[in-house]
Parts: C-alpha cells; structure tokens; sequence
C-alpha cells in the first residue's frame, strides 16, 4: 500500500475538520465533536468467524541478531568474519538455510528445521524509527530520532509504544492497543483478551483494561486476600466480613462503582480459573528449568480453552532476559538462543498438537541490536536487527527486506562502530501482524504513530 491509496476514513475526516472554519463557532464546535466521536472509533470486528493469537516474544537486553542470523555466501560471510573478528560464528558450525544465502547460530537447529519447511521467516533490518533515515540525515541531525537511542528503558519503551513518554504519563502499548480495537469480535467484550506471562510491561496497556497478567507456575491466579480457602484461620471471618461490605447499600456513586468493579472482576477471574483447570491436557512436553518454557506452556494452555472463552482474537506477551551480552558472549549467547530456540519449537509443536499452527503466529521482539564492533569479548548496545516469525500463516523460507551491509563506517553505520540504522520501522513492523490479524489500515494508522511516514505499511512476511 502506498501514501496516495492510505487517504482513510480518519485522514479524510481530519482534512474534513480542517475546512470548516467559516461556518458558525456553535456550528463548528458541533461538527468538530462529531468528527472527534468519529475519529475515535475503531472498526467492528464483531464478524469474524476464525480464531487468531499473536503471541510476542520479547528478548530484553538487546539481542545480536548479527551472529543470530549470518550471511553464508562466502564472499558475504568473509566480510562478516571480518568485521566481528574473535566473535565470529565459525562457517564450518553455522546452519544454514534453504538457498544457501543465510545460516542460523549453531545453537538452532530447530528453527533452521522451521525455516526451511516454510514455517519460520526472518524479518531483516528492524529498528525504532520515526521516519525513513539515513546515515547522512542521522549525522546531520536532519531527520526527527527516537529520543536516548541505545538506551535500554527508553528504546524498549519506543519498541513497544512506538513513541516515547512525556514526564510521568506513558502512551499505551500496540498490543493494548490493537486489543481495545478487537475486542469486538470476541463474545464478552470486557473480559481481557491480552495476557502477559512476564509481568506487566508497557506493550500491553492499552485505553481500556482489557489486559491480564497471568502466573507462568500455576496460570489463573484468584484475588489471593479473598479466595476461599480454610487457612489461615481468619480466612472464613475476613471473606465473610468482605461479603457484608460488597451487600451493602450506599448512595455514594464511587463506592457503587467500586463494588460492581470488584464484584464483575472476581466473576471473570473465576471464569478464567475454572476454565482453566477444565483445559485439555497438551501431551507435548516442556523441557523443565526454565521460567521461559513454563510462560510458553502457559500461553498454549490458555489458546487451548479460547473457544470456551469466546475468544476469536488473543495477544500473549512473554519475556526472556539475557541478552545484553557486554562481555563473555559466546557462551551467553550460545545459551540464550539454545533456550529460544527449544522453547520456540516445543511451542509450535504444542499449536500443531491443537491444530491451530495456522492460527498463531509467534514473533520476536527486542529494543535494539547489538554494535558489529566488539569490546573484547562482547557487544555494545545498537540499533537495527533482525527477527524472527513462526507460525503456518508466515510466508516461511525466506529472511524479508533488504539487509544492511555489515561494515564499520559504511553507508548503513549511524557512526563507525557499527550501529546499523533501521531501513523497516517497527510500526510496520506492527502493523504487518496487525493486518494479519484483519485489523483495517485506519485502525493501524490510529494504532501505530509514525506508520504513516513509510510508504509500506505491509512487509510481506504473512500471508
């Protein structure tokens, strides 16, 4: 899609509003709220008939992508060798995939399986980005940039915000985001629809609290100073006193809304628990020993019991730390992808065992990439990378975009140690999954802030 075919509903109303001056002040306020009301809205999506989860794999720290995924032809590798020195993947121990042009760290062979049946798609030269930038615009300060690049807070902020915060407020994530918006095709609409086995992070915040954290270890988790248990003793006298409280009448209009919250709170998150311990059990095995596989074993429990839910579209956010790898990285990062990719596969085959492959579509994510530079035995915080897609709907096989030219003060190096500057945003990024997942470009347009200064707003990694 290009600019001159992206003229939506809402940048037609926004043109709209611009033109009405010379009616009356009353007149124009009037129409203004309308166009406001109009604005707000986002597309019903209360049609759709078919199952989707997204499910966002977060690599906090910084991953080095450069020695994730490493060019294979030998004159391009001969380059790469040269350029990561006593940090370069050897060629002899390298993976390579389907075409001979790339090769995966020794520590997949799963993914490298994926890749090459189809099912795995790498994603090429991702970055935070405001609009298209150069290594001339970057030097020049000609182009608006990502506030504090190469700081982990702030980058991983923009990565799941797509801007950065003013003061204390926070904008809402693109997960939340896209949630508020589907939330219409799921039968009861207040319910969450957008899970985190990590913790809370920003991503997921959407307008309206329609997210959820769950417990990798036991899943649902019930309102703990209220549950219904025989001990502590004072258990039974504190929930009974509880209950009196919430049955009381009060004229007070916050303290009706307080008691209703509360109470249609407790009823969902009896329903998750109970639906949760009703789900199937996956015969596929998660290795033991990590927080990791329990966060993914968790997701593939909860897709499991979507229909009774009535969810047609999900989010799940899992996180993985690790990645900063200053120093000793080819042993941490060794480990770190031994870990992904276990995880990543053991996932896909537990979609399959619920014949959902095509209906889950697993990426990654992270705030930067890593310098092509080294410090002695790691890497410094940088910019663009690469990442990866799994799921039967991913157009698998191939590494998407154009890659940047892996040299120390080239024409992709931001300054000359290797900070490579993004050529694809992560709002489209974004937006690609997000247009998998049948939302409309306007809603993309409102959900992801800069996506409107690239011309591509699909890159083509789903089919």
């Amino acid at each position: 899609m290009n600019k001159l075919q992206s003229q939506t509903r809402r940048h037609f109303l926004k043109k709209l509003a611009l033109g009405i001056g010379s009616a009356s002040l009353v007149a124009t306020q009037s129409k203004l709220q309308l166009m406001q009301s109009a604005m707000a809205m986002s597309s019903d999506y209360s049609g759709f008939t078919d199952h989707k989860s997204l499910v966002c794999i977060f690599l906090f720290g910084g991953n080095d992508s450069y020695n994730m995924l490493v060019p294979y032809e030998q004159a391009e590798y001969n380059q790469y060798n040269s350029v990561r020195s006593n940090l370069a993947i050897s060629r002899n121990n390298l993976l390579p995939l389907k075409g001979n042009q790339y090769a995966l760290h020794p520590s997949m062979p799963d993914m490298q399986a994926l890749y090459n049946q189809d099912e795995l798609a790498v994603m090429g030269n991702v970055g935070p980005l405001i609009q298209p930038t150069t290594r001339s615009g970057f030097q020049n300060e000609s182009v608006p940039l990502p506030a504090d690049l190469f700081s982990h807070n702030h980058q991983q902020e923009f990565w799941e915000t797509g801007t950065t915060a003013k003061g204390s407020t926070h904008p809402p994530g693109w997960g939340g985001r896209m949630i508020d918006m589907l939330i219409s095709a799921n039968v009861d609409q207040s319910s969450p629809a957008l899970f985190s086995l990590s913790g809370n992070s920003v991503w997921q915040r959407g307008n309206k609290p329609l997210d959820f954290v769950l417990n990798p270890n036991s899943g649902v988790e019930e309102i703990k100073a209220f549950a219904d248990k025989d001990w502590p003793r004072y258990k039974r006298s504190r929930i009974a006193a509880w209950q009196k409280i919430l049955q009381q009448s009060s004229p007070s209009l916050l303290n009706q809304q307080l008691t209703n919250t509360y109470v249609q709170t407790d009823e969902r998150i009896g329903n998750l628990v109970q639906q949760y311990s009703l789900a199937p059990e996956i015969t596929t095995v998660f290795p033991e020993g990590g927080q990791f596989y329990k966060q993914l074993s968790t997701v593939a429990k909860m897709i499991s019991i979507r229909e009774n839910l009535g969810m047609k579209r999900q989010i799940f956010f899992v996180g993985i730390g690790g990645w900063d790898t200053h120093g000793n990285q080819l042993n941490d990062h060794a480990e770190r992808l031994a870990t992904l990719n276990t995880g990543l596969s053991t996932f896909y085959n537990a979609t399959k065992e619920l014949g959902i492959e095509n209906s889950v579509t697993t990426f990654t994510a992270s705030e930067f990439g890593r310098t092509l530079s080294i410090n002695g035995d790691g890497t410094d915080h940088a910019w663009a990378g690469h990442h990866m897609i799994m799921g039967g709907a991913v157009k698998g096989g191939q590494v998407h975009g154009e890659m940047p030219e892996l040299v120390l003060d080239g024409p992709d190096d931001a300054q000359d140690t290797g900070r490579l500057i993004p050529k694809y945003a992560i709002d489209q990024y974004g937006a690609t999954l997000g247009k998998w997942m049948g939302m409309t470009d306007s809603d993309l347009l409102e959900i992801f802030p800069n996506l409107s200064n690239f011309d591509n707003y699909d890159l083509g990694f789903m089919s």
